[in-house]
Formats: structure tokens, C-alpha cells, sequence
């Protein structure tokens, strides 16, 4: 009874911090990428859509390389990481700020709970950019851009599986 007890609590502490839905990177192209995404609000207004959570790659993803990013919190511990999270919030009352995760400084459930991917900027090795995700507000109705290319030919997709989502670049 007592390991059950433990376990209970391990598993409500990590739901506390834990955020729906993963963002999987497969870069396919023959570019190394770097990038920034960004989380926010789905239920806000289009025009604030706080909290807003943005960070960027540490490092940049090789080709032939996946990357996934299952939670904020967590972050730092996979290759490239994201060390960091800035967070907007002054909207609904929470000071905004910068939480250093690989301190082991956590961005709050208040902050992670109502928040869910929303855009991804991906600045490609040869100077190139493509920016994918959806219109803030608008996670159910597929208002954004969810597909892009540059003119070397190197493309890139936003796809939805579940509350995952799964990016393939060639």
C-alpha cells in the first residue's frame, strides 16, 4: 500500500508540471536547422493568447536527425536542448519571466497547463527560414501555416496526431 502511495504522488507531481501533447522534429533535409518554438494559450483571445512560452535550440539539429520535446520542464535533457523558457503572462496575472530549466528552475503547471504548441521558426544552416504553426486562438479550426519551402527547395510540415505535433523537413 505504501508503494502505491508513493507512486500516486510520484504520478500527480509529474501531471502537475506536465503540459499535453509533444513536438517531434524530423529534420530529412541535407541542412543542419536551428529554431525557436513557441507555446501558448488555445483557449485565450486571438489577441493575447497569454501565457505565451517561446525558447530556442541550444544547438542546432543535424540532418538525418530527430528531435522531441515531450514537455517544457524537460527540455534540457535532449539533444538539441532548449536550456530555457521565456514566458509572457502579465495578461492574465502571473509576472513574466525567464525560467532557466537546466537549473532546475520549472516553468509552473500554471503556466504549462493551458499551454500547447502554436509556431515554429526554422532557420536553416544556409540562411534560409520557414515558419510553420497556427494563428494564436485557433488550435481546432487549422487557421495557420502548416506547410512552407524555401526557394533551394527545402520543405517543411505541420502536422497534427492527436495533441502531438509532428514536424517533417526535407
Amino acid at each position: 500500500m505504501k508503494n502505491i502511495s508513493l507512486f500516486l504522488l510520484l504520478l500527480i507531481g509529474t501531471l502537475a508540471y506536465a503540459q499535453t501533447g509533444s513536438m517531434t522534429i524530423y529534420n530529412f533535409s541535407i541542412h543542419s536547422v536551428s529554431y525557436n518554438l513557441i507555446g501558448t494559450n488555445d483557449n485565450s483571445y486571438p489577441i493575447d493568447c497569454q501565457p505565451i512560452v517561446e525558447g530556442n535550440s541550444a544547438t542546432s539539429l543535424a540532418p538525418a536527425s530527430t528531435v522531441v520535446y515531450s514537455q517544457y520542464n524537460t527540455s534540457h535533457l535532449v539533444t538539441p536542448a532548449i536550456n530555457q523558457w521565456a514566458v509572457i503572462s502579465d495578461a492574465i496575472g502571473i509576472p513574466s519571466q525567464t525560467y532557466n530549466v537546466s537549473a532546475g528552475i520549472t516553468v509552473p503547471s500554471v503556466i504549462t497547463t493551458p499551454t500547447s504548441w502554436q509556431s515554429l521558426r526554422l532557420n536553416f544552416s544556409n540562411g534560409e527560414m520557414i515558419h510553420l504553426g497556427r494563428d494564436c486562438g485557433y488550435v481546432d479550426s487549422h487557421h495557420g501555416a502548416f506547410a512552407g519551402s524555401t526557394v533551394s527547395g527545402i520543405t517543411a510540415t505541420w502536422n497534427y496526431l492527436g495533441n502531438n505535433v509532428v514536424v517533417f523537413i526535407n
